[in-house]
């Protein structure tokens, strides 16, 4: 007998957390297939770290087989397009067929959407961007360092502002005293989790000498000068410029039928299923509806539990069984501060008035926290166990919890 395929696109957080678990439980019954442009996978949470020298290009990336479990079937190509109907993908490696279907693809980043950018912004969200932002903070002798975010939404909406605390310490630490700006189209930071949450952010930016500029859209980039220029009618200059891309979703989704009109593929809220039958979509590449005409932020932490979801729900039907797993909504963050600290954020995006978000005074805890996080991602999976089991007791002992 034909086993069932369950085929999964794209290779990132959500992508090979659903592979894993559907490994898990598959015992030889299905076959599990992800399939992803790249061979190596980025941890891109640790990027804002790259950005002053505490890791290197090769600390935080792994290749993506070391990542998965015995049973998944990596298969290194592009996604070129998707017909729900047909339950076909075509891929440069050619054609496939599923049976169920997880779509992981992320948010592609589009800089050409705002002239000048790719001739003048350091790309904070790519590995190369990264890497030249590190060797230019090394060296950097001006005055004025700037971080543009260039459109919204954008994925990890915390990282410009840890870049922002982390560049701060690093030049304070070497006797650089610099002024140092973030610009953004949104009205404070990170806005879905809250004004309350956006004001302690700023509160903690401008305690840091750090200047925040709300509301301020970019339109173009003039290379001269470093010159951004705003819808408002506002222009600045700057020495050193750090930008956030503008996102968009990627080619392949865009025909597939699945998408709105934004280009994002919009899912039930819980089961994380399409329109389509046997057919899920997860983290960036989908929209997800508020309170307050909000939409869920485009963060790895959903993406994972998203995927536990929607293989739990595929697992469910291939047994027989009604899926019941459904996404609760709840996610956190560290927000790392520099100087070996970070503050947190958690709480419920899915709350009846709006999201319900606490941000906790920052502190090292936290930052130790994030730091095991990463080991365990970047762990071979054979050792992810024993990673987690530490995580948990180093954790609990920091919050005089027996373990």
């Amino acid at each position: 007998m034909e086993l069932k395929t369950i085929l999964i696109l794209g290779g990132g957080i959500g992508g090979q957390a659903a592979a894993n678990m559907l490994a898990s439980h598959s015992a030889g019954r299905y076959r599990i297939i992800l399939v992803d442009q790249q061979r190596d996978f980025v941890f891109a949470p640790s990027l804002v770290w790259m950005i002053v020298g505490q890791r290197a290009p090769d600390d935080i990336q792994r290749p993506l087989e070391a990542l998965l479990r015995t049973g998944v079937e990596f298969v290194q190509a592009e996604t070129l397009r998707i017909d729900p109907v047909k339950k076909t993908v075509e891929t440069s490696a050619g054609p496939m067929n599923f049976d169920h279907l997880i779509i992981s693809l992320g948010a592609d980043l589009a800089p050409e959407k705002v002239p000048g950018f790719q001739e003048t912004a350091l790309n904070l969200y790519t590995l190369e961007g990264s890497s030249r932002i590190q060797k230019s903070l090394e060296d950097f002798s001006g005055r004025k360092i700037a971080i543009l975010i260039a459109s919204s939404p954008f994925k990890c909406p915390a990282a410009p502002y840890e870049a922002a605390f982390m560049i701060q310490d690093f030049l304070s630490r070497r006797g650089k005293p610099v002024e140092l700006s973030v610009f953004t189209p949104e009205p404070y930071p990170m806005p879905t989790a809250g004004q309350k949450v956006g004001e302690a952010l700023k509160a903690l930016l401008e305690s840091k000498g750090i200047r925040f500029h709300p509301d301020h859209k970019v339109t173009r980039i003039e290379p001269a000068g470093n010159r951004m220029v705003f819808a408002n009618g506002k222009s600045e200059t700057c020495d050193l410029l750090i930008g956030v891309p503008p996102h968009q979703a990627p080619n392949a989704v865009k025909d597939s039928g699945l998408v709105n009109e934004a280009g994002w593929i919009p899912v039930d809220r819980g089961t994380l299923a399409t329109k389509y039958a046997g057919i899920y979509a997860i983290g960036d590449v989908t929209t997800i509806p508020l309170a307050g005409a909000k939409a869920l932020p485009k963060a790895g932490i959903f993406a994972h539990h998203q995927a536990e979801v929607a293989a739990a729900n595929i697992l469910a039907r291939l047994d027989g069984r009604a899926p019941g797993a459904r996404f609760d909504g709840n996610g956190w963050c560290a927000v790392e501060m520099g100087g070996g600290s970070a503050a947190f954020g958690s709480g419920d995006f899915y709350a009846e008035g709006g999201p319900q978000i606490e941000l906790r005074t920052p502190a090292p805890s936290w930052h130790w926290g994030k730091v095991l996080f990463e080991k365990w991602w970047l762990s071979p999976f054979g050792l992810r166990r024993e990673a987690l089991r530490l995580a948990l007791k180093l954790g609990a002992a920091a919050k005089g919890i027996p373990f």
